[in-house]
């Protein structure tokens, strides 16, 4: 391009002249001169003028060439129309231009543009690891932004240490993070300045189960009894409560808990049906039942009849429910301790999970394992199910008990589902490397 556009100024200027071309003041006024002494010879030839008349003319009109033209103008050679060209210029134009240019636009513009097979040029405003977010839309948060988001909470509920929502909220996020010993101490300080929420004690419960390597014993049963004394149609509570009496070999009273849980739930509902595959897998394996439905917040609404179960339902929200199953070429990878995340993300927008929830990774005979994802279980305020209208859900087995992806941890996602759809199925098939 910068090269045709100096063909457009240099060609004219190297281009040879012939004198014919050579336009001046004195050329045209010798022209015109000579154009009269025709217009004379033509009048006299036709008997206008008298041939004294027309030598008085001429006389006149050679006056007039000599004063108005001077002779040295007349002196335009063949060789000097034809030589002389502005070199000098066309050295400033061809040589100059094109550098000037090259260095500006390599100091303001963009050379890798023209690279199409390379990668995206970063805006003057935007780092060129992170594309810039859409007119909008927030940009996506990084692992190391929701960390620093949940260190900074700790260190103001230290300086504003009876605050009960900071203190539940604190504890959500360390649990979901899988920080279960953080999320415990902050539990129990929610716990103590509000000793009477049966879904505080229920989720404290839950993150007390984690600390103790999925044993219910000693404190976490004591926290779920107490829930249930308080709400004793917690489904929470019922749920957790129904899985300790498994694990510490009750068949029946856990059994007495799912039934309990299921008269709760309508009963054409995908819970209804998943509480009742894990009544018929309690009554046929020993101790090692599967892990059962323990979402880590507030449980799907309980009939209108029950006023306690009403308020339990004032708290859920919209919500997603559905199975999770595992891939059998990668069931031996399955080991005792591993913990089971799964995660609710807005399909697009910030990485942070909408919605965790936390449970000691079942055996293989274990899955299909149910889910429930509720509003209660957001991290942060604004961000629910219902701020979004698609989300993606997660599952992933962690070897570190850690929520961050590592090496060697199994994971799966499902497609894009609508807060408030129930029935979806994530698939855990992948080995993260």
């Amino acid at each position: 391009m910068l090269g045709i556009a100096l063909a457009f100024v240099v060609v004219p200027l190297l281009r040879t002249r012939t004198p014919g071309e050579l336009i001046s003041d004195a050329g045209s006024n010798v022209a015109i001169y000579k154009s009269q002494r025709r217009e004379l010879d033509e009048e006299l030839s036709r008997g206008a003028i008298s041939d004294a008349e027309h030598k008085a003319a001429l006389g006149e009109l050679s006056a007039r060439v000599v004063d108005e033209v001077p002779e040295q103008q007349f002196a335009v050679s063949a060789g000097s129309a034809a030589g002389d060209r502005p070199w000098w210029l066309v050295a400033v134009v061809a040589v100059v231009m094109p550098l000037t240019v090259a260095l500006l636009y390599g100091t303001l513009g963009a050379p890798r543009a023209v690279d199409m097979q390379g990668p995206p040029v970063a805006s003057a405003n935007a780092p060129a690891t992170q594309a810039p977010a859409k007119p909008g839309e927030e940009p996506p948060m990084s692992d190391k932004q929701i960390l620093a988001m949940v260190d900074s909470l700790s260190q103001k509920m230290q300086q504003n240490p009876n605050d009960p929502r900071g203190w539940i909220l604190l504890a959500r996020s360390q649990n979901a993070l899988g920080r279960f010993v953080e999320a415990s101490a902050a539990y129990e300080r929610a716990v103590a300045l509000t000793p009477n929420d049966a879904q505080l004690l229920a989720d404290f419960a839950d993150a007390a189960v984690m600390t103790q390597q999925g044993r219910f014993e000693g404190k976490p049963f004591d926290l779920i009894k107490q829930s249930l004394k308080l709400e004793p149609t917690n489904m929470k509570a019922l749920a957790l409560a129904g899985t300790a009496e498994l694990r510490m070999g009750n068949r029946a009273g856990s059994l007495a808990h799912w039934e309990k849980l299921k008269t709760l739930l309508p009963k054409d509902s995908a819970d209804y049906r998943e509480v009742e595959s894990i009544i018929a897998e309690v009554k046929t394996t020993k101790i090692e039942a599967p892990a059962p439905m323990a979402p880590t917040s507030a449980p799907p609404p309980a009939p209108a009849n029950n006023k306690a179960g009403g308020e339990s339902a004032a708290k859920v929200g919209v919500k997603v429910s559905g199975k999770v199953v595992i891939a059998p070429e990668i069931v031996g990878k399955l080991v005792t301790g591993d913990t089971l995340f799964v995660f609710a993300r807005a399909k697009e927008g910030p990485r942070m999970p909408l919605a965790v929830m936390r449970v000691p990774a079942p055996k293989a005979n274990g899955f299909p394992l149910p889910f429930e994802l509720t509003e209660a279980m957001a991290m942060a305020p604004g961000m629910t199910l219902s701020a979004f209208s698609e989300v993606i859900i997660e599952a992933r087995i962690s070897k570190s008990g850690n929520a961050q992806l590592q090496p060697g941890d199994l994971s799966g996602i499902s497609e894009v589902v609508k807060p408030g759809a129930s029935g979806i199925t994530v698939t855990i098939g992948k080995v993260a490397p």
